[in-house]
């Protein structure tokens, strides 16, 4: 066990209440120092907060065995190890939420040799003890983060162990495709037949296929960690600062029916059926010697480029000619047309527009009026059809939300095309044999197997004092 340590887990700022936990060998013993016990759920008083077992609260007083003044009193909640979160005995300590309040009682533990604890150390030390893999410690964070339900459902979901689930199964395959090669060079009549190699092959792909799954889920986890980020672009006047205040349900942007007004890009973060989001107004698409605004016509250039969906807004006035002037410059897989203002009439060039949009790779099409609520449905509907494009959170899916570990999988089903070209090149099933050993060594980074000190204290460091 490492020697205590300690750190306030809920927010800074006033509250209702605080929480601020200890762990570490003797944290019993040590707190006991400053701790009268008013009462436990049995009705004891007056006993050592070192006689409570695990999963027992009591209602205590907290001094300052220096002073002997009363700093406050608080709910205790004890747990043994090796049933507790780090793995170690720990400790939880409610008390009301007042800055001076937490301030004492951090100060008192110090001075009993608890000491500070370091980023992350509470989830680092369950990691060590075996409480959780890497994949899971690094969900904590996701959990805490998540600002949306798929993003919370995807951190859960990794939390629980089913991305390790997934790659421990993976390692299996590989682990027996290695078992096979072994026979193969140890004992003549397992040679490398054609039967044999095509066992070998077939496990091998199977893994790969797993890895290259996951792997292609970082696109939909990014989006969930990232924010989708969905620019309102068009011409000037065709309703995008109208829309993104309608999207926020109050004032965001300025609305005015002089060209130009809208100079800079304006976000507003919402969440579509579950999906984060970001809206971002942008300047009106268009040829302009007014130099402030042709920099805000530039950065709408860059905010549609940069944008993960694009709804393109085209008003009843707009030509088709101004159409294809301004959408050109677009990804048109990732442009939405909306046809906005639609309650002053249709726009007389509709059909003919939409024909070659579509031709040209636009994902889709709708009328829409902001003043009559009208059509406004659909945008909830390009967003979740993109994000589903992207893989979806659907029932059973995985969704990898680390650029680290998307990487590690990446790296993974690399190695194992390149197994897979060495048994069809002839090469040796002894050649493939070390480069499945590769493969396996990223594996084993992704759930901590095979992890380096310093990229686990780098991995760590990332998380908030208090987890």
């Amino acid at each position: 066990m490492m020697e205590p340590f300690c750190a306030l887990s809920t927010p800074v700022g006033v509250s209702g209440i605080a929480v601020i936990r200890a762990s570490g060998e003797g944290v019993s013993e040590k707190v006991s120092k400053a701790v009268r016990i008013l009462r436990t759920a049995g009705g004891r008083s007056g006993v050592p907060l070192s006689s409570l077992k695990g999963y027992e609260s009591a209602y205590c007083r907290i001094t300052d065995p220096k002073s002997g003044k009363t700093i406050d009193d608080v709910v205790i909640t004890v747990y043994e190890a090796p049933h507790s979160y780090t793995g170690e005995d720990m400790i939880e300590i409610s008390c009301h939420g007042g800055s001076a309040v937490r301030q004492e009682i951090l100060r008192v533990l110090n001075d009993l040799g608890i000491r500070q604890a370091a980023p992350g150390e509470f989830t680092k030390t369950a990691f060590i003890n075996g409480k959780m893999d890497l994949t899971e410690a690094e969900a904590v964070m996701n959990v805490i983060s998540a600002d949306s339900k798929r993003a919370l459902d995807a951190s859960n979901s990794q939390l629980m162990g089913q991305l390790r689930g997934k790659i421990l199964q993976a390692e299996d395959i590989l682990y027996k495709a290695l078992s096979s090669i072994e026979m193969m060079l140890e004992f003549p009549e397992h040679d490398d037949t054609p039967e044999n190699l095509e066992a070998v092959t077939d496990l091998i792909k199977s893994a790969e296929e797993s890895y290259g799954s996951l792997a292609r889920s970082f696109e939909r986890g990014r989006l969930l960690t990232e924010r989708m980020k969905v620019a309102i672009v068009g011409l000037p006047n065709s309703g995008k600062s109208t829309l993104l205040n309608f999207l926020a349900g109050y004032t965001r942007a300025i609305v005015t029916d002089i060209p130009g007004t809208t100079r800079d890009t304006l976000e507003f973060n919402t969440e579509v059926e579950g999906i984060p989001v970001t809206f971002i107004d942008t300047a009106g698409l268009r040829e302009t010697e007014d130099e402030i605004e042709a920099m805000g016509v530039k950065l709408a250039g860059q905010a549609a480029s940069e944008a993960d969906l694009v709804l393109y807004l085209i008003a009843p006035d707009t030509t088709y000619e101004d159409v294809l002037g301004t959408i050109s410059g677009l990804d048109p897989s990732k442009v939405c047309v909306l046809f906005s203002k639609s309650d002053k009439g249709d726009n007389p060039s509709r059909e003919k527009i939409e024909s070659i949009l579509r031709k040209k790779g636009v994902r889709g099409f709708a009328a829409l009026s902001v003043k009559e609520d009208r059509g406004t449905e659909y945008i909830n509907e390009f967003v979740r059809d993109y994000y589903e494009s992207a893989g979806g959170l659907n029932s059973g899916d995985i969704t990898v939300l680390s650029a680290r570990h998307a990487s590690l999988l990446d790296s993974v089903t690399v190695k194992l095309f390149q197994a897979l070209s060495i048994i069809n090149e002839g090469l040796g099933v002894d050649v493939c044999s070390q480069v499945i050993r590769a493969a396996l060594e990223d594996s084993g980074q992704i759930t901590g197997r095979t992890v380096s000190e310093e990229l686990t204290e780098t991995i760590f460091a990332r998380f908030c004092i208090g987890k």
